[in-house]
C-alpha cells in the first residue's frame, strides 16, 4: 500500500489551523512533445507505358522498322519529366520550413536566450532532506536546452535559494533583483505566501509557481499567474468529482463549511455537490481567528447547528480535522468528506481517523506514479541522476536523488521543479518565436491539455491557474502506519 505524505511546518501566520496546514512546496502534497506521388496521373501513364507498348506493337508491324528511333523518344522524355511534379509538389512546404528570425521581442527575450528568475526554499532546519536544490532547476533548465530551448533560445536562469522562514524579506529582495537588475522574462519557481504578486502584479512579470497558490493572488494577478499544483478550489472539485464517482453523494443532504478567505469557493463547490446527487442542508462560513482555542469554539458552535440540521454528510474543506473533532466531542456521528490525506492533521487535534466515518479522496502520490511508468517522470529523474555539478572544491561529481524514505522532500521537489520549467516551456514554445507577455498569455488561453511529469492529466486555458486535472483517489485509513494509504 502506498502512504499520502504531507508534511506541515508550524509557522505564525493568520490562524492556528493553517500552521498546521502550510506545506512547503511539496505538501502533498511536499508532463514535450515520404509524401507518396503514386496518385498523380502523370506518374500513373509513366508506370503504364511499357506494358502498353506490346500489345500495340503486334496491330502495327510495318511501322516497327520506323518507330525504334522515336519510340525511344517517350518513353526517355517521360522518366524525365515524372520527377517534375514530385518537384512542384514538395516545393510548397519550404516556405513554412523557412525560419523566423529571432529579435529582441521583449524585456529578458533575445534573439539568443530567454532570460528566467527562480527562487526555492531550504527547509533542511525541519529535517526535510531536499539534496541539491539549485541543481535540480539547473538540471530541469539543461535539458530544455539540450533539445534546442525554445524556438532555438536558450533559457538562462537565475537561481536563488533562501531559507523559509526568512521566505518575505527575501522572495521580495529577489523579485527587485530579477525584474530590475536581470531583467527577466518570467519567474519559474517555487514561492509561498503570495509572494508571486511582486512579479504579476507589482512588475507585469509572468510568474509560474512550483506550489498551489492562493484565491487571492489569482484575484490580484490579472491572469498572469500560473502553477503547477492544482487550485484550492480545483483540488476541491475534483474530490467532489471522485467522491460522486463512487456513489457517495446520491441521495445524501450535506452541510458545507467554508472559511471567510474560501468564501468565493462556496458557489461552485456546491454547484458540483448538486450535480453529483446531493442537496445542500445547510451552509457556514467560518471566521478567521488568531488561536487555535477561538477556532475550536467556533467549530463547537457550528455543530450545534450541524445536529439541528441532521445531514447525511458534513463538509468542510478547509478545516475538516477541526470539524472531526468537534463532532467528536459533541458526540455526533455523521459521515465525512474531505480531501485532506495527512493523518497528522487529524491525530493533532486529538481525532482518530480509523474510529469516525471519513471518506478520503486524494491526489495520488508522486513516487506512486513514478513506479507506475510515467515517462516524463522518468526522463527527469534519469536526467538528474546523470547530471554532474561541480563542488565548492572543484570536483565534479554526480547529483542523486537518494533521500531517507521517512522524508521525501528531495524527490518531490526534483519533480516540482521539472513540472515548474516545462509547464513554462509549452506555454512560451506555443507562443512562437515572437515572444511577448501577450502571446505568452494568448498562448495559454488556447493550449488546452498538456502532458506534465507526475501528472496523469494537465491541462491549460483562459482562465485557469492550476495545471494538475490528476483525478483524486481513495484512501483508507491504516491503523498499524498511522497514515492514509491508497485504497486496494
Amino acid at each position: 500500500m502506498v502512504a499520502l505524505f504531507r508534511y506541515v511546518v508550524v509557522t505564525n501566520e493568520t490562524w492556528g489551523v493553517q500552521m498546521y496546514k502550510r506545506l512547503l512546496g511539496v505538501l502533498i502534497a511536499l508532463s514535450v512533445l515520404v509524401t507518396a506521388c503514386g496518385g498523380d496521373s502523370d506518374s500513373d501513364t509513366t508506370d503504364d507505358a511499357p506494358v502498353e507498348q506490346p500489345t500495340t506493337a503486334p496491330t502495327a508491324p510495318e511501322p516497327d522498322d520506323e518507330e525504334p528511333a522515336t519510340a525511344p523518344e517517350p518513353d526517355d522524355e517521360e522518366p524525365a519529366t515524372a520527377p517534375e511534379p514530385d518537384d512542384e509538389e514538395s516545393e510548397p512546404a519550404e516556405p513554412e520550413a523557412t525560419p523566423v528570425p529571432l529579435t529582441a521581442s521583449f524585456r529578458g527575450v533575445t534573439p539568443t536566450e530567454i532570460r528566467i528568475g527562480i527562487t526555492s526554499l531550504n527547509a533542511e532546519m525541519f529535517m526535510f532532506d531536499q539534496g541539491d536544490l539549485a541543481a535540480k532547476w539547473q538540471v530541469a533548465v539543461d535539458a530544455v536546452n539540450a533539445k534546442g530551448g525554445i524556438h532555438g533560445r536558450m533559457l538562462v536562469p537565475f537561481i536563488e535559494v533562501f531559507d523559509v522562514i526568512l521566505a518575505s524579506a527575501e522572495a521580495e529582495a529577489a523579485c527587485v533583483r530579477f525584474v530590475e537588475d536581470e531583467m527577466v522574462f518570467a519567474f519559474v519557481g517555487w514561492l509561498r505566501e503570495d509572494h508571486e504578486l511582486c512579479y504579476t502584479e507589482l512588475n507585469n512579470t509572468i510568474a509560474v509557481n512550483a506550489n498551489d497558490v492562493s484565491e487571492e493572488a489569482i484575484r490580484r494577478s490579472n491572469g498572469m499567474l500560473f502553477a503547477t499544483e492544482a487550485t484550492t478550489l480545483g483540488i476541491e472539485l475534483n474530490m467532489i468529482a471522485a467522491a460522486a464517482a463512487d456513489g457517495v453523494l446520491d441521495g445524501k443532504s450535506i452541510h458545507v463549511t467554508v472559511l471567510a478567505t474560501g468564501e468565493s469557493m462556496l458557489d461552485p463547490m456546491v454547484a458540483a455537490l448538486e450535480a453529483g446527487g446531493a442537496t445542500i442542508s445547510s451552509t457556514t462560513i467560518a471566521t478567521e481567528v488568531s488561536d487555535v482555542p477561538s477556532a475550536e469554539a467556533e467549530h463547537d458552535i457550528i455543530v450545534q447547528r450541524i445536529a439541528d440540521d441532521g445531514p447525511d454528510l458534513v463538509y468542510a474543506p478547509q478545516t475538516p480535522e477541526l470539524m472531526a473533532a468537534a463532532l467528536q466531542r459533541a458526540g455526533i456521528e455523521v459521515a465525512m468528506i474531505s480531501s485532506e490525506a495527512s493523518g497528522e492533521e487529524y491525530l493533532n487535534f486529538g481525532v482518530d481517523p480509523g474510529a469516525i466515518q471519513l471518506h478520503v479522496y486524494a491526489q495520488p502520490p508522486l513516487k506512486y506514479i513514478y513506479e507506475q511508468g510515467d515517462p516524463l517522470l522518468e526522463e527527469c529523474v534519469d536526467n538528474y541522476n546523470n547530471a554532474q555539478i561541480t563542488d565548492e572544491d572543484g570536483n565534479v561529481e554526480l547529483v542523486n536523488v537518494t533521500e531517507d524514505p521517512d522524508l521525501p522532500g528531495n524527490f518531490s521537489l526534483l519533480v516540482r521543479a521539472c513540472q515548474a520549467v516545462q509547464l513554462f516551456t509549452l506555454i512560451a514554445t506555443a507562443a512562437g518565436p515572437n515572444l511577448t507577455n501577450e502571446t505568452f498569455l494568448a498562448a495559454a488561453a488556447n493550449l488546452g491539455s498538456i502532458d506534465m511529469p507526475g501528472m496523469t492529466a494537465a491541462s491549460v486555458y483562459e482562465g485557469k491557474t492550476g495545471v494538475d486535472d490528476s483525478p483524486l483517489v481513495k484512501a483508507i485509513w491504516d491503523p498499524d502506519e498511522e497514515e492514509f494509504v491508497l485504497a486496494p
